[in-house]
């Protein structure tokens, strides 16, 4: 009787060890790979992360005062001697107002330190906020919104209306003001406003186009090609075919604020007739950046339009830092401070390049270490609307 052969307890043991060791080297392996797969998506997310938010704020810091007096826009103000402003900055909850010595709004509105403090950040981070005219309403006939005045007389035997057969453009729109509210009728021959302007949306009036001077400029800054002129920012109430209508009570308190400067009744000729001269209007884009720290988990970059809601155009960003060169004018040739970090007001309508910092996270810890990645990206803008400055003085 054969005797049946089979594997002795020793050999069974070694072919187990060695299966085991197959099985751990594959699963070391596959678990580094993961890993490595886990670190590389990580820092691919916080690199998109930092990227998107900076092409938003490169795009709108670009246009930074593109279309808006050299001076800013002027705000309701107490006038006199020492005038004071109150009106709402946009930005983080509980942010306030723009500072209230301002009677205008500059392109560029530094915000040192007015952010929150994140986990990370150690000090109160950096906002801004930036204006600048709108060039991207344009009807399906080709008009723009300041293409041409609100309404002008014909001239010349020309008729009324801007159809393209009339060599002398007459828009016969409308400046209405009754109590508090004003409502601005558009000619839609000259433009067709349709649904592109809506309530919360900021417009600039402005009579024959002149141009305010910069406050913080003395006489001899200041071109023979500007004048003193008459301008009104306004907020939208409401919208209603070819009409816009601006009301008391917006949240900028920039409509019937009640102050004796810097209101629609300046625009007025007389001050405060309800008689309007040529004018024309203009949309104003005020953008805003800042750190949204409400979920410390996941602190965000917020773009504000105006006062509406605020969006989300980078997660996980733990801090952002803002400097600026400035141009001293004045100098000849021109000399420039480099690297201010908190502006004068005098200095703000001056400002050449911003230098942006921001410092992300990785939205997720690393599994392998429990800790988060972290990078961050730096890059200068040059401010294409502010990068003129007459050297050639009277």
């Amino acid at each position: 009787m054969r005797r049946e052969r089979g594997y002795s307890l020793i050999e069974l043991m070694v072919a187990l060890a060695v299966v085991v060791l197959i099985i751990g080297t594959t699963l070391k392996a596959l678990t580094d790979a993961s890993n490595a797969t886990q670190a590389v998506t990580l820092m691919a997310d916080t690199q998109e992360n930092l990227r998107a938010g900076l092409n938003y704020m490169v795009r709108d810091i670009t246009q930074a005062g593109e279309g808006i007096p050299q001076g800013g826009i002027t705000i309701p103000n107490t006038g006199g001697g020492t005038p004071t402003s109150a009106v709402a900055r946009p930005g983080p909850t509980g942010i306030g107002n723009f500072p209230n010595t301002w009677v205008a709004l500059p392109a560029i509105a530094s915000g040192f330190q007015l952010g929150p403090t994140t986990s990370v950040s150690g000090q109160a981070t950096d906002m801004i906020t930036i204006m600048y005219a709108d060039t991207s309403l344009v009807d399906a006939s080709g008009h723009w919104l300041n293409e041409f005045p609100i309404f002008l007389a014909p001239t010349n035997g020309g008729a009324t209306g801007c159809a393209a057969a009339n060599p002398n453009p007459a828009p016969a729109g409308s400046i209405v003001t009754a109590g508090s509210t004003t409502t601005v009728t558009f000619d839609p021959t000259c433009i067709s406003i349709g649904t592109t302007i809506q309530p919360g949306d900021l417009i600039l009036l402005e009579n024959n186009n002149s141009v305010s001077p910069d406050p913080s400029q003395t006489e001899s800054d200041v071109s023979s090609t500007e004048s003193t002129g008459h301008m009104a920012l306004v907020v939208v109430s409401a919208v209603a075919g070819n009409a816009i209508t601006f009301s008391a009570g917006d949240a900028f308190n920039l409509n019937a604020s009640g102050q004796p400067a810097g209101t629609i009744s300046q625009i007025q000729s007389p001050a405060g007739s309800r008689a309007y001269p040529t004018t024309t209007a203009t949309r104003i884009w005020m953008v805003t950046y800042y750190i949204n720290n409400a979920n410390t988990q996941n602190p965000q970059l917020m773009r504000q339009v105006n006062l509406k809601p605020a969006n989300a155009v980078g997660e996980a960003i733990e801090n952002m830092q803002l400097f600026y060169d400035i141009m001293n004018a004045g100098t000849s040739p021109v000399t420039v401070t480099a690297n201010q970090e908190n502006p004068t007001y005098a200095q703000l309508a001056y400002i050449r390049d911003t230098y942006i910092l921001l410092f992300a996270r990785s939205e997720n810890p690393y599994n392998l270490t429990h800790q988060y990645f972290r990078n961050n990206l730096e890059t200068v803008v040059s401010i294409r609307g502010l990068d003129f400055y007459n050297e050639f003085q009277n």
